[in-house]
């Protein structure tokens, strides 16, 4: 059975998702000339969860979240914006014949950064199935 490995489908739902429902610029790989907050998008994983006959994936997507506040406020209301908007909007894959079974988040950390501001990782989780197109 020819498999189809979801990311890139996923990866353009999340950041319309992220773009359309909360405030924060979503990047790719943020600018050096971007200013916080800002999201984007870090490490990622897929692994084959389907059978003989079904092509099925438990894929990780880790979001970074950048904020310039001195606290822990604007990092802590980031990722609570972003954790609401991967919960709660559909993501759509169906243009490229993926279908989102389930999502949730797993995990968030934040560190303080050396000068000022915080660095936040969510890892959003999904298991996702391509149906065809």
């Amino acid at each position: 059975m020819m498999r189809h490995i979801p990311m890139i489908p996923l990866q353009r739902a999340v950041y319309e998702a992220l773009s359309t429902y909360q405030t924060a610029p979503v990047y790719d790989d943020v600018p050096e000339d971007a200013t916080p907050p800002a999201v984007s998008f870090g490490s990622f994983t897929a692994k084959q969860s389907g059978a003989k006959v079904l092509d099925a994936w438990d894929v990780s997507m880790q979001l970074d979240l950048w904020s310039n506040y001195a606290g822990k406020k604007q990092i802590q209301e980031m990722a609570d914006d972003v954790a609401s908007v991967l919960t709660s909007v559909k993501l759509d894959l169906s243009a490229d014949g993926f279908e989102v079974l389930s999502c949730d988040v797993d995990f968030f950390e934040a560190f303080p950064e050396d000068e000022v501001g915080y660095h936040g990782v969510l890892t959003f989780v999904a298991k996702i199935q391509y149906v065809g197109g």
